[in-house]
């Protein structure tokens, strides 16, 4: 069954980024990709996705100052999934319970199953 919504994948690592746009594009999500902070703000501000699958470490940006640079922007209420290998980070985030995250690497199931248990629809808000 076919599903919807607008899933921004940000990752500095290309081959990540293809793979899950073509694995979130297979369940039938519309899906766009930034390798950057700044190109992935550019996009949430020609429009605002239903979630957001980001990188913790994206090149010179940290992932937490990608969520904060999106509050500024009105996007705050845009849920966040972080992505990291780095288990001490992921573990502080889960503590802190400062955003949701996503450990790499994963498998395609639990790529499908958090964007499905995460994702904010615009008309369910």
């Amino acid at each position: 069954m076919p599903t919807c919504g607008d899933i921004l994948v940000v990752d500095d690592n290309q081959p990540i980024v293809e793979f899950m746009f073509e694995a979130l594009q297979d369940e039938g999500y519309t899906v766009r990709t930034a390798l950057g902070a700044a190109s992935a703000l550019a996009l949430v501000g020609e429009r605002r996705p239903d979630l957001i699958l980001a990188d913790l470490h994206l090149g010179a940006t940290n992932g937490m100052d990608f969520v904060d640079q999106l509050a500024k922007i009105g996007s705050a209420d845009v849920p966040v999934i972080l992505m990291t290998a780095d288990s001490q980070s992921a573990h502080a985030l889960a503590v802190n319970q400062s955003a949701l995250c996503l450990i790499k690497p994963f498998d395609l199931d639990d790529l499908i199953g958090c964007v499905g248990k995460h994702i904010r629809l615009s008309w369910q808000s």
